[in-house]
């Protein structure tokens, strides 16, 4: 037998395979509430094996697994919860990212139906998905992950934002980067629109948010209406012109906001870019692509010069931006501009 020379490592295929696995090892930590019972205090394994009732080998192994994917630090013989489970995966904490986590490695895979679509094609795109109490409230609770941060130091660094005083939230779902934009400017009031059930769920929502008096919800059909406010000096929109950059129409789309925006005003688009920080980031935004055009939506990339281009056609100029940052998951490009001239 003639044994082929090699040119590249299986090692590589190898560890991808397993760390397809680390789903399933990280929801039994959280079912289990690892990360919980050694965020309080570290315990040693003998200890934990204690306080949740497991078989100390086998428990030993598990520990050790979270331990190589830093989710756990081993310190003179204890185990205690890093940052990042300090932080994203504890019940204590309000920026827990649990359900996130665990739609991961549930019994319904999201490329259950990869073979059948990429010989059929796309499914239809549900544009109801996410119109539930349950999605909104993932997505606010994603946001809270780094975004919302993000969003805003970037916009309170504006020099125009302490003087704004009325802000177009568009596709705004229920509000939650509004909220956070309202504690940082007193004077300044928010116009949110999206779809009729969106705005109903917000409203029963947010109800207590003590900036709730200066959130106005606007229902808002973009299939039927042309029209979303005027007077706005702060128009921001996020996570919503994919579409529109895949189909070409962002020009037409920007001239209505040019339209609803005063001289001087400013957009502020957060959106994943087609730029890739490193190797994993490049994986994920892969892996996100596929997922969404599985799903029948065209891409979940908004590239920089198609925005940019589409933004002088429409008026707007004085670009700013804060590039992806590899600590928030996705990674979205922030870009501001100036509106300079009406269209």
């Amino acid at each position: 037998m003639k044994i082929r020379t090699l040119h590249s490592a299986y090692s590589a295929i190898n560890h991808l395979l397993y760390k397809s696995f680390l789903p399933k090892i990280i929801n039994a930590a959280i079912e289990l509430e690892v990360f919980d019972l050694v965020s309080k205090q570290p315990k040693t394994c003998k200890e934990i094996c204690q306080s949740l009732n497991t078989n100390e080998n086998v428990t030993e192994a598990f520990l050790d697994a979270l331990e190589s994917i830093d989710l756990l630090q081993r310190v003179d013989g204890k185990y205690e919860a890093a940052a990042l489970s300090k932080d994203f995966l504890t019940q204590c904490s309000e920026a827990n990212q649990i359900d996130d986590v665990r739609s991961f490695s549930g019994s319904s895979d999201r490329f259950d139906n990869l073979v059948e679509g990429l010989r059929n094609g796309s499914a239809k795109f549900k544009h109801d998905m996410w119109s539930t109490e349950k999605a909104v409230l993932g997505m606010e609770q994603m946001a809270k992950a780094g975004s919302l941060q993000s969003i805003v130091s970037y916009v309170t660094s504006i020099p125009q934002f302490k003087n704004c005083r009325k802000m177009c939230d568009f596709a705004g779902n229920i509000g939650y980067y509004s909220a956070a934009l309202l504690n940082e400017n007193p004077n300044l009031l928010a116009h949110i629109f999206d779809l009729p059930e969106v705005c109903k769920l917000a409203k029963q929502l947010k109800s207590q948010d003590p900036n709730f008096n200066r959130m106005h919800f606007h229902d808002f059909d973009i299939a039927a209406d042309a029209s979303f406010g005027k007077e706005y000096d702060l128009f921001f929109i996020s996570h919503f012109l994919y579409e529109y950059g895949a189909n070409q129409t962002l020009t037409n789309f920007f001239k209505s906001v040019n339209r609803a925006m005063v001289l001087g005003g400013v957009f502020v688009s957060n959106h994943i870019s087609s730029e890739t920080l490193n190797n994993d980031h490049k994986i994920t935004l892969s892996l996100v692509e596929l997922q969404t055009r599985l799903m029948g939506y065209p891409t979940h990339q908004l590239p920089e010069h198609v925005l940019t281009t589409a933004l002088i056609e429409a008026g707007f100029s004085e670009f700013n931006k804060q590039k992806p940052n590899e600590n928030i998951a996705y990674s979205p490009l922030i870009l501001s501009a100036i509106k300079i001239k009406n269209v």
